[in-house]
């Protein structure tokens, strides 16, 4: 009599059990459903009433043969699927419900996560709010690994040059630098945060600091023109300071850019590549602009034995910056100003209309190619 009513209790309480699980396991196929025909809105809100259902009960989390195994995932698609639609509050709801319950069972979705939220926040002009996203998240781990450290501070120089404190923004990327010169050797392509994520941001750093070298050649003026009476007085007064003054300037910079390569990150270096082009045609439009002697020897001194001082290295590294960004598929804007600036650079040779439909036919030179080999 006891086991025949031991067994009507199972039942009893099993059935609801039953059918709960049923119902969880619909609303997921539910949501998925919804997020096939690009319902987004609603998707998201089966896949956060997926999760909240599953959340309220830890052991059905834990049981990976129940039907809510699936509820890193729901919260993980419904987070883009807020931060796509930017539905901020919600993004940021998602966000903090899957840092709290899946930071340690999946801490590389967990972190992208939470750099994915202060990046939607710096996109979305809310600066202050990104930096309340890492603070959060950077809370739950009082000591974060070396690749953690490095990319939060990249996004913390990010938010600070968004708020205009640009020397607050050089001192965290050069403790960037400082912080991935003395864990690269230690940092694992399987650990918690990815070493290319890691790379990228050093890259950014690079270029970041570099930038101010940029300009700074950019904002070279040619000599003024003016009647050349003595050769050598020009010479040493005017034109000799001045080149000296240029080249410095363009190396200084360039040997900053091009220390991005090394780190192998295809966008960053698309973009190097761009800028260094860009110096150099900004040469080649300077030297275009002396008014030269009638010297030969002080002509050849002038241009470096060069027809046309700055052409073929802009040339090479903007065909650089084009074929990268195809290759890679990245920062496709870069592709679209490295074009227009071969046009402007010889028209004759890069029109402009057959740039904007993909029928180019040259190809990158390989001096202007970086160390870096990256995979196809």
């Amino acid at each position: 009599m006891k086991r025949a009513s031991l067994l009507s209790l199972i039942l009893l309480t099993s059935a609801p059990a039953a059918a709960q699980q049923g119902e969880l396991a619909e609303s997921f196929e539910r949501a998925e459903a919804l997020d096939a025909t690009t319902d987004y809105a609603a998707a998201a809100s089966a896949y956060e009433s997926y999760a909240e259902a599953c959340l309220a009960s830890a052991t059905a989390v834990l049981d990976a043969q129940r039907p809510c195994e699936r509820t890193d995932r729901a919260l993980a698609r419904a987070f883009e699927l807020r931060r796509a639609l930017g539905d901020a509050e919600r993004a940021d709801a998602d966000a903090d419900a899957f840092t709290a319950h899946f930071l340690y069972a999946r801490p590389r979705r967990a972190m992208r996560i939470a750099y994915d939220l202060a990046e939607m926040h710096l996109e979305g002009e809310r600066p202050r709010r990104a930096l309340l996203a890492l603070d959060r998240f950077e809370g739950l781990l009082p000591d974060p690994p070396p690749g953690l450290a490095i990319v939060a501070d990249g996004m913390r120089a990010r938010v600070a040059m968004e708020l205009g404190r640009t020397r607050r923004a050089h001192q965290l990327w050069r403790r960037v630098e400082r912080r991935w010169e003395h864990a690269r050797a230690e940092l694992d392509e399987d650990g918690a945060v990815p070493v290319a994520w890691v790379r990228a941001t050093v890259a950014e750093g690079r270029l970041s600091r570099a930038e101010a070298n940029v300009e700074r050649f950019l904002a070279t003026r040619a000599p003024r023109a003016g009647r050349i009476d003595d050769d050598a007085r020009w010479w040493s007064r005017t034109m000799s300071p001045w080149l000296v003054r240029t080249r410095r300037r363009l190396l200084l910079a360039r040997v900053e850019l091009e220390s991005v390569y090394e780190l192998g990150s295809p966008r960053h270096s698309v973009i190097a590549a761009a800028r260094i082009g860009e110096m150099y045609g900004h040469q080649a439009s300077l030297h275009a602009e002396l008014t030269l002697p009638e010297s030969e020897w002080l002509r050849a001194l002038v241009n470096d034995g060069s027809d046309r001082p700055g052409y073929d290295e802009a040339r090479a590294h903007l065909e650089t910056c084009v074929e990268w960004a195809s290759h890679h598929g990245v920062a496709s804007e870069w592709a679209e100003r490295c074009e227009e600036d071969l046009h402007g650079l010889d028209p004759d040779r890069y029109p402009l209309a057959a740039e904007l439909h993909g029928q180019a036919s040259y190809h990158p030179v390989s001096h202007a190619l970086p160390a870096a080999t990256y995979p196809r």
